[in-house]
């Protein structure tokens, strides 16, 4: 596909707006494996029903990317729920006006990941850079484990409102990590001697990762009240088919 007008990349992941504080939200834009600042842009946050929340207001530019507080008030009298739409309409270099979306949730409070990079040394100590015999030359995993975290929430959304409810990252720390080696042994395999093991090895780590999906459990608001509930809830949904057969997609 031909394209007339400049392509930017614009990076983008689901948006966890949390209730009760003011919420910085951005959207950088990249050609040529840099970021591109925009010359002026604004920024629309719909919620679920489609009322414009934050209607194109101003963006700020700083630091090459476009950028907008939601002040705490603004998001007061909604509900929390998914389904909410971020679109970023943005003058680039070319002077063409590029309209980025994305989509995201409105939650009670934010959840964190757990996992570092002392777990990922603890599960496999080859990762050490400061140990005798390093499979890398990585100083740190930052970059596999925040790509991991992205991937992990964009497969919650998909999933269903699980991010509007879960109050604590702790039942996702097996499955973050897990893909996180995955995405280190991927990386290894593309450039490393040993390329067939390290690819086994990224495989092993991805089919562990999916078991580890399936049977993770996390503790939410399902009333969005403040209250955990007391049984843990699966992130998987649940798939009821006929003759009173479950299944876990």
């Amino acid at each position: 596909m031909a394209y007339a007008d400049t392509v930017y990349a614009f990076r983008l992941g689901p948006e966890l707006l949390e209730r009760g504080r003011a919420n910085l939200i951005q959207c950088p834009a990249y050609r040529n494996g840099s970021l591109t600042a925009p010359s002026a842009g604004t920024v629309t946050v719909y919620s679920p029903d489609g009322t414009a929340v934050v209607d194109a207001q101003s963006v700020t530019i700083t630091a090459t990317v476009a950028e907008y507080s939601i002040a705490s008030a603004t998001l007061t009298p909604y509900e929390y729920a998914d389904g909410w739409t971020f679109e970023w309409s943005l003058t680039m270099g070319d002077g063409v006006v590029h309209t980025a979306r994305t989509d995201g949730a409105l939650v009670r409070r934010s959840f964190y990941p757990v996992v570092t990079d002392a777990d990922l040394i603890g599960r496999l100590s080859a990762l050490d850079p400061s140990g005798t015999a390093p499979i890398t030359s990585a100083a740190n995993y930052q970059s596999y484990l925040d790509e991991a975290w992205r991937i992990l929430v964009r497969r919650l959304i998909a999933d269903g409102d699980m991010p509007a409810k879960i109050v604590a990252g702790y039942g996702l720390r097996e499955c973050h990590l897990l893909l996180t080696l995955a995405l280190i042994m991927t990386d290894l395999a593309t450039r490393s001697e040993g390329q067939g093991y390290y690819a086994e090895e990224a495989r092993r780590y991805r089919d562990e990762y999916g078991v580890a999906y399936g049977e993770a459990r996390v503790r939410i608001d399902s009333a969005h009240d403040g209250t955990v509930d007391t049984a843990a809830q699966s992130v998987e949904p649940v798939v009821w088919l006929g003759s009173g057969a479950r299944w876990l997609t």
